[in-house]
């Protein structure tokens, strides 16, 4: 496991200016089909006004569609999907919301866990969650995720804003 997670650090990001939002778009753009046939109504709130971060877009667009394709596994009998950003002080927001299954306060604890899931082998192996949050880590972000068995799944990533320095 710690040659695994050693292997998964060694990317340092390739950072430049990023709209997350467009990051966002292309996400659900890719996933549109199976949301629509999964009878999952998907909701975007993005601020169009969003400043920019400093990111690796290869590495944001992992984050964000391994979260999407969680929220999706989470509602197999359909639901909502809710995708917004927002800007405050000096950090972007990235906010995904789904109505699914939800996670108990145990398995919640675990979610960062290499090798940790409540899934079958088809559909997981407990790597996602880790890899995003070391990706979200290393872009000197934070990640948070909040759950109720039943009612769904709101998970909040926040990362700051590029500095002026960067936009010059």
């Amino acid at each position: 496991i710690k040659r695994l997670l050693r292997f998964a650090r060694r990317m340092p990001p390739e950072k430049i200016l990023v709209d997350i939002n467009q990051i966002a778009r292309e996400a659900l753009s890719f996933l549109d089909a199976r949301c629509a046939k999964a009878g999952i109504e998907v909701e975007h709130a993005l601020d169009e006004a969003l400043p920019l971060i400093s990111a690796d877009p290869a590495q944001m667009n992992q984050v964000v569609v391994n979260l999407l394709v969680n929220a999706l596994q989470a509602m197999p009998e359909g639901g909502r999907l809710r995708v917004q950003t927002m800007a405050e002080k000096d950090c972007v927001h990235l906010i995904i919301e789904d109505s699914g299954a939800g996670m108990s306060a145990e398995v919640l604890e675990r979610v960062f866990t290499p090798f940790f899931t409540t899934k079958t082998v088809e559909q997981g192996t407990g790597l996602g969650l880790p890899v995003v949050h070391s990706i979200i880590t290393s872009h000197e972000g934070t990640i948070q995720i909040q759950s109720e068995v039943g009612k769904g799944t709101r998970v909040e990533i926040r990362l700051p804003m590029a500095k002026r320095e960067t936009l010059a």
